[in-house]
C-alpha cells in the first residue's frame, strides 16, 4: 500500500507541487496532527488523521471527520506524532511505501526526531522524506537513482555514527569501501554527473540527501 502522509511543519515551492502529484497515486492520504490543516489549504482532504490533537481545535476536527477523515488518536506522549504515525500506517494498515511531506525544517531539535524516525521505520519499509530543498531516504544496502535531469543536481550524504564500506558511483567524488563519521568525515555537496547514481552501504546508519534542482 502506498501512503502519503503529510505533517505540520510548513512547506512551499516545490515540495507542494511534489505533494499533489504523490496525493494523486496514493492509496491512503494521512494528516498527521496539524498536517491535516496543510492538506485541507491545498485542496487535499486527507483520509486519516493521527496524533495527539494538540495542533487541531475541536471544530477541525469535527470538520474533519464530516469531510470523511478517520480520526486516530495516538496520546502517547514517549514518542513523536510522526513516528506514531509511521508505525500505525506500517503495523495496522499495511504500507509499504511511504512519503512524508511537511515534517523537516523549522526546529532543528523537530528535524533531529524526524531523521530518527526514518532510521527507525525505513529499515521496515521504504520511506521519503520531501521538504522544499530535497529528498531524504535511508540506504539499507543500496540505494539507487535513474530519473531525468538527475545530472548537475547535489546529493549529500548524512552519516548518524561511523558507517561503512560505502561505495558511490556517478558523482564527481565517487567513494569506494569508504567511510564517513560525523566530525571526522563528511559526505556533503557531491554533485551527479551521470544518468544514475548509486549508493551502497556496508555497515552504519546513512541517509541520501537528493537535492530537488
Amino acid at each position: 500500500m502506498h501512503v502519503v502522509l503529510c505533517a505540520n511543519a510548513p512547506f512551499s515551492g516545490e515540495a507542494i507541487a511534489l505533494l499533489r502529484e504523490a496525493a494523486q497515486g496514493a492509496d491512503l492520504l494521512v494528516g498527521v496532527d496539524g498536517g491535516a490543516r496543510t492538506l485541507l489549504r491545498y485542496g487535499l482532504p486527507p483520509q486519516l488523521v493521527t496524533g495527539d490533537g494538540d495542533s487541531l481545535t475541536r471544530a477541525e476536527q469535527e470538520a474533519l471527520v464530516v469531510a470523511g477523515a478517520e480520526l486516530v488518536p495516538t496520546p502517547d506522549q514517549d514518542f513523536t506524532d510522526l513516528d506514531k504515525a509511521l508505525a500505525y500506517v506500517i503495523a495496522v494498515r499495511g504500507a509499504t511505501k511511504l512519503i512524508v511531506f511537511g515534517a523537516t525544517g523549522g526546529r532543528l531539535d523537530h528535524s533531529y526526531s524526524v531523521f530518527s524516525a526514518l532510521i527507525k521505520h525505513g529499515r521496515r519499509v521504504p520511506i521519503v522524506l520531501v521538504d522544499e530543498m530535497a529528498r531524504y531516504e535511508l540506504v539499507v544496502g543500496e540505494w539507487l537513482c535513474a530519473e531525468p535531469n538527475l545530472r548537475g543536481r547535489t546529493l549529500s550524504l548524512l552519516a548518524f555514527g561511523r558507517v561503512e564500506g560505502i561505495t558511490m558511483i556517478g558523482v564527481r567524488w565517487p567513494l569506494t569501501d569508504d567511510w564517513l563519521a560525523p566530525g571526522l568525515r563528511d559526505g556533503t555537496l557531491n554533485q551527479i554527473t551521470e544518468d544514475s547514481v548509486r549508493v551502497g552501504v556496508g555497515s552504519g546508519e546513512l541517509i541520501v540527501m537528493l537535492h530537488h534542482v
